[in-house]
């Protein structure tokens, strides 16, 4: 029972790196009430002897969200925090299903913040995103410090970058995130990892998060048909190689 406790806020902390921010260095908020963002989740691989999301499914719970057709945040407040801002977002899930439901998420915009939504604006290459950070208080696992790990131009827009690797019980999920350096916002993420067989098989994901829309002129939608997409694909297809098991297409 208390690894199959130990496994859910695992997951809890894989969907939290997708859904939430972390910020540092400059912690400024530009954005402002009612501004949005609309995103696409898709899981893009999926390679295991179970059927996609088999039942008793424990995992990085952000796979659910391959379901929607798109998500759109909405800013609602931005409240001083010491001397961060906490910024409120509405959260609309568009499901395939015609269905929608909402959440709501508080983003502080600082370095105590261990998820990376949103980071502060304008921040430049080498500055500290979200330090380290023992998740589960039990002095054995540390979130580690991240950075901006440079800030290059998408377009005619300048964006900034953070790609890490952290492992979980010698399993080894990589990150690679995107935002937009003026606004904070983030515009894309991907998130791969191989998920050892306990209460299902092994399973090897791919999940991809872009930005599709924005209420603010000018921020970037992902061109994702450069390096990344490349290395991604080179990814995907080392996986098949090393782990020969059904794969089902989205």
């Amino acid at each position: 029972m208390q690894k199959k406790v130990l496994l859910v806020a695992f997951s809890v902390l894989l969907l939290s790196a997708m859904i939430a921010p972390a910020a540092a260095g400059p912690s400024d908020v530009v954005i402002k009430v009612g501004d949005w963002f609309r995103y696409t989740a898709k899981v893009t691989q999926w390679i295991s002897t179970d059927p996609f999301l088999p039942e008793g499914y424990i995992g990085p719970l952000s796979l659910a969200d391959n379901n929607t057709n798109s998500i759109l945040y909405t800013v609602t407040a931005i409240t001083p925090f010491g001397t961060a801002k906490n910024v409120t977002f509405s959260i609309t899930y568009n499901w395939k299903n015609g269905s929608v439901t909402t959440s709501t998420l508080e983003e502080t915009i600082s370095t105590a913040n261990t998820n990376i939504f949103m980071i502060g604006s304008n921040m430049t290459a080498g500055q500290l995103i979200s330090d380290t950070y023992d998740f589960l208080g039990m002095g054995f696992f540390d979130y580690p410090p991240r950075f901006v790990n440079r800030t290059f131009n998408l377009g005619t827009r300048p964006t900034n970058e953070c790609n890490y690797t952290v492992e979980i019980f010698g399993a080894m999920y990589d990150y690679h995130m995107w935002w937009d350096q003026v606004t904070g916002v983030r515009v894309y993420y991907w998130n791969h990892g191989v998920v050892p067989a306990m209460f299902s098989a092994e399973y090897t994901y791919t999940v991809v998060y872009e930005l599709i829309g924005s209420s603010i002129s000018g921020v970037l939608i992902p061109d994702l048909t450069g390096p990344l997409m490349l290395a991604t694909s080179m990814t995907i297809t080392v996986s098949i190689i090393l782990h020969k098991r059904k794969r089902i297409s989205f």
